[in-house]
């Protein structure tokens, strides 16, 4: 019997369309973005990542507390790859930082402007602004937390169940793969847990029930178990979400009367400090509503202000982090969830070989599909015909 491999992204995509998921993972096609074509919000995501392996090795170096790490950090499609060896020079952090000057520098300025109306900066500016935030805001949590492993990759079967629809039960013949952000122990807790990070324009509310459903995570520490429970620390009992907001914040203004302006708000306690601090670190000026400008005169911080953007709840519009305690009956959950999938995985290539398409679960979601026009075509004339894909944005991988 013949082995497929399968990842969560594919197993969800396919989950979403089975059409969807033969175009990516059976004809293996992607989207052909033009040279030159910015994509703002993954590339920061990848040096992001990149980024946090590189400060969890170093941790867990001064820890001595590291199991496995990679041999080189991927970056994105263009960029480097950079070697995690020990260097007594600098931090892997530090050369993960150099690497992406470097790659920030080479690009054009007209990829320098786009990034700046996405994210309002540039990769450097935004890097190192959300990197010192995010050590500033969880330096308590880091003392505590002892890296074992990064960018953790692992393979299992998925086990043994019955066909829901026949009942039949045979071998499993997917193997689902994937790998973890980091795995700590976590010394202040006494237990093991398995973190992704995550980027993201805009923070909601986030809560560790939330995350209970996500089942990417809980699947993940189920595949990484067994190796986990080898190093003699137990096995991995909680999930933990990071998540980081990489859109800069705005500079608050001041009305000329004086008083806080209204119209902004989405500015966090650091931009608003410095901002009240003014340029001469006497405040803020401002011109006062007289024409002769007797009534002008300097913003300062204001503590209920300071107050406010110093509360948790404040400060989760920009860095969140939640930890969930496994519960072994919502990791069968999501893995029967997952076999269940994989069996239909199995029913859409065999369907795909007779027919040469998958099942379509048409619906207002399809127009935010990268295969929607090639699907259109072929929905109206029949699979197999002689397409071409530059037509429709796409390539082979």
């Amino acid at each position: 019997m013949t082995t497929h491999f399968a990842s969560y992204s594919q197993i969800n995509t396919h989950r979403a369309c089975p059409q969807r998921w033969q175009y990516g993972a059976i004809q293996r096609l992607e989207e052909d973005r033009p040279e030159g074509d910015a994509a703002v919000e993954l590339e920061f995501g990848i040096w992001w990542h990149a980024l946090r392996a590189a400060d969890s090795i170093d941790r867990g170096r001064k820890h001595g507390s590291l199991k496995q790490i990679p041999e080189t950090l991927r970056t994105v499609d263009d960029g480097p790859e950079i070697s995690t060896a020990y260097n007594e020079t600098e931090t892997l952090a530090e050369r993960v930082l150099g690497a992406a000057e470097r790659w920030w520098e080479a690009l054009p300025f007209e990829v320098h402007d786009v990034w700046d109306k996405r994210i309002g900066g540039g990769l450097i500016d935004r890097l190192t602004y959300v990197d010192e935030q995010w050590h500033e805001r969880w330096a308590g949590d880091l003392e505590y937390e002892h890296p074992l492993a990064v960018e953790f990759r692992w393979k299992r079967e998925l086990p043994q169940l019955s066909d829901p629809e026949t009942g039949e039960v045979s071998d499993p013949d997917t193997t689902m793969v994937g790998y973890v952000d980091e795995i700590y122990w976590d010394s202040r807790r006494k237990m093991v847990v398995a973190r992704d990070h995550k980027t993201h324009k805009s923070l909601g509310t986030q809560s560790s029930a939330d995350d209970m459903m996500d089942s990417q995570l809980q699947v993940y520490s189920w595949g990484a178990s067994p190796e986990v429970t080898e190093w003699g620390y137990g096995r991995i009992k909680a999930v933990a979400y990071d998540r980081v907001r990489m859109v800069a914040p705005k500079t608050p203004k001041v009305t000329q009367a004086g008083t806080l302006s209204k119209s902004v708000t989405d500015y966090d306690l650091r931009t608003y400090v410095e901002f009240a601090k003014g340029p001469d670190g006497q405040g803020a000026p401002y011109p006062g509503r007289k024409k002769d400008g007797s009534d002008a005169g300097f913003y300062t911080a204001d503590q209920s202000v300071i107050e406010n953007l110093s509360d948790p709840a404040s400060q989760s519009s920009w860095l969140q982090r939640t930890l969930t305690p496994l519960n072994q009956r919502i990791v069968v959950g999501h893995l029967r969830a997952s076999v269940d999938t994989a069996f239909e995985m199995r029913r859409t290539r065999k369907r795909v070989e007779e027919s040469g398409e998958a099942g379509r679960n048409l619906t207002s979601r399809c127009k935010w599909c990268p295969f929607v026009e090639l699907c259109r075509a072929e929905l109206s004339s029949g699979p197999g015909g002689d397409f071409d894909l530059a037509a429709f944005g796409l390539r082979k991988k």
